[in-house]
């Protein structure tokens, strides 16, 4: 089993343990995902592992992203909220021509990458809640999602569209969340007046 394989493994495992404090929240009814949103991220991610798949290659990376967005999808059929915004419907659609430019061309690449326009966009909204909310954001998981993806580049086997682009677009994904968590909350306290900043409030 050669270095590559290794890494490719560890990235998928740690990106499915990134999911479990939120899949946790989940069953003891602390967080209600949106069914639409993960239906989308779920199909997104099946998507392009297919689509990596008629390529003859496969990552960790995506692995544990199907594992982890089809439970959480699951997982919303019971707890999460009903509902479709225009941003999941646009997804969607993004999902579908995924699937129907794939079959027209012939090729995975371009169901490969409409999945991942698909996801770029659907990410915002966590975005807009981190810059926000950023303590309803699990800081731990968007570590591990990170560090997956670190592991995920690492393990690239080949210079091709399916290999390069999953794990290029999931860290262009993930790393603002890092921004979003660990750095603007202090730089809003560091914004105040100095006279509020003294008094401690």
């Amino acid at each position: 089993m050669g270095i590559k394989v290794i890494l490719s493994i560890s990235c998928g495992l740690v990106f499915i343990a990134a999911f479990i404090p939120y899949i946790r929240a989940i069953v003891r009814e602390e967080a209600r995902p949106r069914k639409a949103t993960w239906l989308v991220w779920a199909l997104g991610d099946i998507i392009i592992l297919s689509g990596m798949l008629t390529k003859h290659t496969v990552s960790g990376l995506m692995v544990g992203a199907v594992i982890g967005a089809t439970t959480t999808f699951l997982l919303s059929l019971k707890y999460g909220e009903t509902g479709w915004t225009t941003r999941d419907k646009i997804c969607l659609t993004l999902s579908g021509l995924a699937i129907l430019l794939w079959l027209y061309f012939g090729d995975s690449n371009v169901g490969i990458a409409f999945s991942l326009i698909a996801l770029a966009v659907a990410v915002w909204p966590t975005y807009v809640s981190a810059w926000v909310m950023p303590e309803n954001e699990d800081r731990k998981a968007w570590v591990l999602f990170n560090v997956s993806n670190v592991l995920a580049i690492m393990a690239i086997p080949r210079l091709t569209f399916a290999d390069v682009a999953p794990p290029i677009v999931f860290m262009a994904i993930d790393v603002p969340m890092l921004y979003l968590l660990f750095v603007h909350p202090y730089v809003q306290i560091d914004a105040r007046p100095k006279a509020e900043r003294m008094a401690g409030r």
